[in-house]
């Protein structure tokens, strides 16, 4: 299914590819549709948009590598979703060949691998419990201890544990859901299989043989009785002694010995029928899969599990139809009635032409024109031949007829007409399953955008606009052919976002091929065609407009590979341009960026995504030759409480320093003496400001980070007009917010720091950012001013009059988005407002001269309209500018953005291994041998800004024989100081006046701020004397290559001249 030349270059899936497949077990048929995702780290993505659509999940695990962290992410994805996974514990011939295994090793290895899947099930199921018991017991004991809150009240987590039944989650072979197979010899069998075979044998009840096959159960020969207690007894468990042996025994004969005459024996008793070509081939793996294809058929049994152990699209569970139909945010009982009316379509996932057509579009994916039906090459009739030669002979006689003017003319045509197919030879289908009803050719529904809520539309008496000629017509403002669903005047309400099409193709997709067809049921997977005009990235397909559209997918893997993409020839910016929007359209990870000036900024989840989307934009979508910068790395900015100990792990005292601490370049003299509190005016000297910045703790800043949806949840709570977004909010999500809330209060409370806010903390967070989702917090410290807490939606209050707290608020998000430092967003930084005092000015009056650290209420400033502009946008600019001045006095550092990097090797590389981590400043978390082999499993960090071109280093270094997994972990703070210049007398004997060694954290930001075209305090020229001596040496050697002649020939004159003089004084 792997049909891209990149993915069989590199041997592994890049994109997410369907199949639909007809199997028959016995008397019954299945339709199954196969969806397959790929493994890499770097398309995560992929992974989400086909786990949207599936009902299960098969999961592939290595026998040699086992658990990485890409299977604990996939097991994770299928929890979320709310889907059935099985197991496939694929590659089992490489514990054979390559570690040479025996079949006891062999069958602990596996042992222990299920144990490892096994428990991250375990771990996903108690975290999701255990959440749910804490929320429930946080409301119980808030009313028990009301009236004594000094009472300490324990929890016992483990309650509910045992109550609930698990059994069904896990992964047993002996339950069916474990395939064990070797994908690449053709071989796969479950434990049923094998039970079936020996009960007719043995004359044992198949029940019986498929609880004991795998397990510590042995077989007594003499009895003729299965016992337990096989390993304290020292006999070969049954899974051992039936299926591993036997295992073992073919591949002995066949890889190993090649013994012909146990091969022939090992067929005749098994039964097969080997062609005389597969038995003859001089490789042995060909007669290998020849052998076990016919004995144990991997797709049989791989399909049979999933027939009997995954869910059918009938068998949908309510809570997954309301996890799909509501966000995190929403409550299902708040929508209309038409809409939980649609819940039980949904539910009962009727094909009948009652039922209303509900479905889903995870993604948009390119293909050939030439792949699809309609256009592929057939058979000419005779009429088709002769108009075909009739029209040839036309045109080479209208050729003769032309001059050599209107020859080139038509020529240049013909050339354009080739362009234009060449450009549209690449059409976007959009990958969908149906989940009601039946869709259909010339059938007409409605694409809603993800942003589309059934509440704000009148379903009574929606808006139509006239059909248009491409056969989409729109909801109120929403214009044709508009893939945002805005028309050009804006619009406004839901209806911008939902717009009528007519379906025009439908395929079957078959791998690499799709199959048109005139109609699909629900329950299948399918690809339309005639969408792109109208999706961006996914998007909801219903004939009712009371469908709710589908909850966002989320991603494991953040795009946070940054590259600048611009054309080689400046004509091609267009056709770059039209490109970029293609590739967004068909990624759904990526994201495209139109700087301010003017280039392309592509972000990516790591180099293998990065390669694949500029190997795209050339060959497939923009088609021009492109020129692309370094990566991007993305930095954050953030301060630190002063330090205790300098860089010699010396404490810092008056006594030692010799030299003035290290100032910040950036900021002014006046700037360096205020303190921590900064000082701010508008331009029109109407109002100052009083700002300081703090650390937020690591606590609280882990906190906001891991809280991004709530956060978004409670910003649209309070920014919705009459306290209406509160309503919205389901009980759930409400109990989290004011868990989260609880948890800051804590996380406040233990800083010593942070005790002056101790009566009302939380009451005077004024907002959080970057963009009110961000881990950066706006804290009101005014001692009487309450107005504007961003918890207003959760408590139930409503805002009061209109204050300048709006226009703090925005401009405290402006100086998130930005630092100071190299224009990067700022995290874990709290910047507090100490005070805001009115005066009266030249370019307006106030109600007096007050400050309102002393007052309820702010005066009003009427402004006239100058040369300042309004007031509103001077209070922004100038609580932008001093919270910038506010983080420079404090100590800033740079925060790096961390790899997880999970690498297998063995022993005789890993100094090589080490000496690479070195080299990129990465450092080594854990290292274990992996039990029962001598493979190492390493666990380490490495930065973002040094991990390009390392895995390809790794594999150089180490011939192949280790291969680091890249993912992104955390940010993490770099303890150099940007500008640090040596103070105390240990650090001016260290390193001397000029402290010329590196300074990691200096050159990250100064390289940051060139590419951004800032300015950069560094020094052109270091050895001043060493530049004149080479500029001397360069005119000598100058002279000596270029004026040879001119030096004889002064050498001639000053001889006929000096020679004379000679001759006279002798």
């Amino acid at each position: 299914m792997d049909c891209r030349e990149d993915e069989q270059l590199r041997g592994i899936t890049m994109k997410s590819s369907a199949i639909a497949l007809h199997y028959t077990n016995g008397e019954e048929e299945f339709l199954i549709n196969l969806i397959d995702s790929p493994g890499h780290v770097d398309f995560s993505s992929e992974v989400s948009t086909a786990v949207r659509l599936c009902d299960g999940a098969i999961v592939l695990v290595d026998a040699v590598e086992g658990v990485c962290p890409q299977t604990h992410t996939v097991l994770q994805q299928a929890w979320l979703e709310g889907i059935k996974p099985c197991l496939v514990i694929n590659k089992i011939d490489r514990l054979i060949t390559e570690l040479q295994y025996t079949p006891t090793e062999a069958y602990y290895r596996l042992q222990d691998l299920l144990e490892q899947v096994n428990a991250i099930t375990g771990g996903l199921f108690t975290s999701e419990l255990m959440e749910a018991a804490a929320n429930s017991k946080d409301i119980g004991s808030r009313a028990d201890t009301q009236g004594d809150k000094e009472e300490e009240v324990m929890y016992d987590w483990s309650d509910g544990l045992d109550e609930t039944d698990d059994s069904a989650l896990y992964f047993s072979p002996e339950a069916g859901n474990v395939v064990f197979a070797s994908a690449l010899d053709g071989w796969g069998f479950g434990v049923s299989h094998f039970a079936e075979l020996y009960s007719k044998k043995l004359g044992i009840r198949q029940e019986v043989l498929q609880r004991t096959l795998w397990g510590n159960f042995y077989l007594n020969s003499k009895a003729k009785r299965i016992f337990r207690g096989a390993t304290a007894k020292a006999k070969k468990p049954l899974f051992v002694q039936f299926v591993l042996d036997n295992i073992w025994a073919v591949y002995d004969a066949v890889v190993l010995q090649r013994d012909k005459t146990k091969i022939e024996k090992i067929v005749g008793s098994l039964g097969l029928k080997i062609p005389a070509r597969d038995s003859r081939h001089t490789d042995p793996r060909v007669h290998l899969a020849a052998i076990c294809s016919q004995w144990l058929p991997l797709a049989p049994a791989v399909l049979a599990m999933a027939t009997s152990h995954l869910p059918s699209p009938l068998q949908l569970e309510p809570s997954r139809v309301e996890r799909l139909m509501c966000s995190t945010a929403q409550s299902f009982d708040s929508f209309p009635v038409q809409t939980q009316q649609l819940s039980r379509d949904f539910l009962v996932c009727s094909s009948s032409e009652d039922a209303p057509t509900i479905g889903f579009v995870s993604k948009l994916f390119c293909v050939d024109h030439s792949m699809l039906p309609q256009n592929q090459s057939r058979p000419l009739t005779m009429e088709e031949i002769a108009k075909r030669r009739a029209a040839v002979k036309q045109r080479l006689k209208d050729q003769e007829n032309l001059s050599s003017t209107e020859k080139s003319q038509k020529e240049g045509e013909e050339d354009g007409e080739k362009r234009e197919e060449e450009e549209e030879r690449s059409v976007f289908l959009a990958f969908a399953r149906i989940y009601s009803g039946t869709l259909r050719r010339g059938q007409e529904v409605y694409v809603l955008q993800p942003r589309y809520d059934p509440q704000e539309m009148d379903l009574d008496n929606p808006r139509l606009c006239q059909d248009d000629p491409a056969g989409s017509s729109s909801l109120g403002h929403v214009g044709p052919g508009n893939a945002n669903g805005v028309g050009a005047d804006g619009g406004g309400g839901a209806e911008r976002y939902a717009t009528k099409v007519k379906i025009t193709e439908l395929y079957i997709l078959m791998g690499r091929g799709v199959v048109q067809v005139e109609s699909v049921p629900a329950g299948n997977v399918l690809g339309i065609g005639g969408l792109d005009q109208h999706i961006l990235k996914s998007a909801t397909v219903s004939t009712s407009l009371a469908c709710p559209a589908f909850r966002p997918m989320s991603f494991a893997a953040a795009p946070i590979l940054r590259v600048a993409v611009e054309p080689n020839n400046a004509s091609d910016t267009a056709a770059l341009s039209r490109g970029m929007s293609l590739l967004n359209q068909a990624d759904a990870s990526v994201e495209i960026s139109l700087q301010a000036t003017g280039e392309y900024i592509l972000s990516t989840a790591g180099e293998v995504h990065l390669q694949r989307c500029l190997d795209d934009l050339r060959d497939t979508f923009a088609k021009v030759t492109l020129s692309v910068s370094a990566p991007i790395v993305p930095f954050r900015e953030t301060i630190i409480p002063p330090p205790k100990l300098d860089t010699l792990n010396e404490v810092i005292s008056e006594e030692n320093v010799v030299k003035l601490a290290p100032v910040n370049p950036l900021l002014s003299e006046g700037e360096r003496a205020e303190g921590e509190i900064v000082t701010v005016q508008t331009p029109n000297k109407a109002c100052t400001l009083l700002i300081q910045a703090k650390p937020l703790p690591e606590r609280v800043v882990g906190l906001l980070s891991s809280s991004t949806a709530l956060l978004k949840a409670l910003y649209l709570t309070t920014s919705s007009s009459g306290g209406k977004g509160q309503v919205l909010l389901s009980s759930e999500t409400l109990e989290k917010l004011k868990k989260l809330r609880r948890d800051l209060e804590e996380g406040f409370s233990s800083e010593e720091s942070w005790s002056e806010f101790s009566d009302d903390f939380l009451g005077r967070i004024w907002g959080f950012g970057p963009k009110s989702t961000g881990t950066n917090v706006l804290l009101c410290g005014l001692s009487e001013y309450r107005r504007g807490s961003v918890w207003r939606g959760v408590e139930g209050g409503r805002e009061g009059p209109q204050g300048y707290h709006h226009s703090v608020v925005y401009g405290f998000q402006l100086a998130c988005q930005a630092g100071p430092l190299c224009e990067e967003p700022l995290r874990g930084v709290c910047f507090v407002l100490r005070g805001w005092n009115f005066a009266a000015s030249e370019g307006g009056e106030t109600t007096g001269d007050k400050s309102l650290s002393e007052d309820t209420t702010p005066p009003v400033v009427k402004t006239v309209a100058g040369s300042y502009g309004p007031f509103s946008g001077q209070l922004i600019s100038t609580v932008k500018e001093g919270c910038r001045r506010a983080f420079q006095v404090q100590p800033a550092r740079l925060m790096s953005a961390m790899y997880t990097c999970n690498i297998l090797a063995t022993a005789e590389v890993l100094g090589k291994l080490y000496a690479v981590l070195g080299r990129r400043n990465g450092r080594v978390c854990a290292e274990e041998m992996r039990e029962g082999s001598t493979v190492f499993s390493i666990q380490a960090l490495v930065p973002v800004a040094e991990s390009f071109g390392f895995a390809e280093e790794v594999r150089k270094k180490t011939s192949g024989l280790a291969s680091p997994q890249l993912f992104f972990s955390h940010w993490e703070v770099i303890p150099n100081d940007p500008f640090w210049v040596p103070s105390s007398e240990e650090e001016l004997l260290h390193f001397g006046e000029k402290a010329d060694s590196e300074n990691l954290a200096r050159r990250y930001m100064n390289a940051v701020r060139k590419r951004k075209g800032l300015a950069v305090d560094e020094k052109l020229v270091e050895h001043g004397e060493k530049q004149r001596t080479l500029k001397r040496k360069q005119i000598a050697q100058l002279l000596c290559t270029n004026h040879v002649s001119f030096l004889c020939h002064h050498l001639v004159y000053m001889s006929s001249r000096i020679l004379p003089f000679l001759a006279r004084i002798c």
